[in-house]
């Protein structure tokens, strides 16, 4: 009989993550503020080092002290994040040589921010951006036909500033090890 033991994740459930929410920049109206919300919370859901739940036991934010000493003793780390959408653009292209259809794209650009909880003293982030586009008939709706592509290139986006910001979180938690003179 043979068994097999599974190291633990170096990183699994170190940080406990509270999202503030979501924000347009200055001058933009994205139009999707829920929907990136529910993007943002699924993309660090699925991060094995990440937890959104809070800790059984976790003292109300009220007192910083006695949350610093809980998360230390659960062996977690807090941050609160934030997503701003810095840019969202809609482009309307002719159809291509030799096609009937034009073609709609939809940008976005946007930001992960935060800090760490309760003493607020390391600032982190990241940065994602997307395209998407589709080739839609004359008649068709451009907000209902822009949204979902909008939709869509958030994820992406989202995808790539969480990866930025974990790759962050986990090369600042590397302990440095000190060198021993001979």
């Amino acid at each position: 009989m043979v068994l097999l033991a599974t190291a633990p994740s170096v990183f699994a459930a170190k940080f406990y993550v509270v999202v503030r929410g979501v924000e347009d920049a200055d001058g933009v109206k994205s139009g999707i503020k829920e929907e990136a919300l529910r993007v943002f919370k699924d993309e660090l859901g699925r991060r094995p080092e990440l937890t959104l739940t809070p800790p059984p036991g976790l003292p109300a934010g009220d007192d910083p002290t006695a949350l610093k000493a809980a998360l230390k003793a659960k062996g977690l780390k807090a941050l609160e994040l934030t997503l701003r959408i810095l840019s969202v653009k809609q482009e309307l292209a002719p159809p291509p040589a030799g096609k009937k259809f034009r073609v709609l794209s939809r940008s976005i650009k946007l930001s992960v921010f935060g800090d760490t909880l309760p003493d607020k003293v390391l600032a982190i982030g990241g940065d994602g951006e997307s395209q998407v586009a589709a080739e839609i008939n004359a008649n068709a709706n451009l907000e209902a036909e822009g949204k979902p592509l909008l939709v869509d290139a958030t994820k992406e986006a989202v995808k790539q500033a969480v990866d930025m910001t974990v790759a962050k979180l986990q090369v600042g938690d590397k302990q440095p090890k000190l060198k021993k003179k001979k």
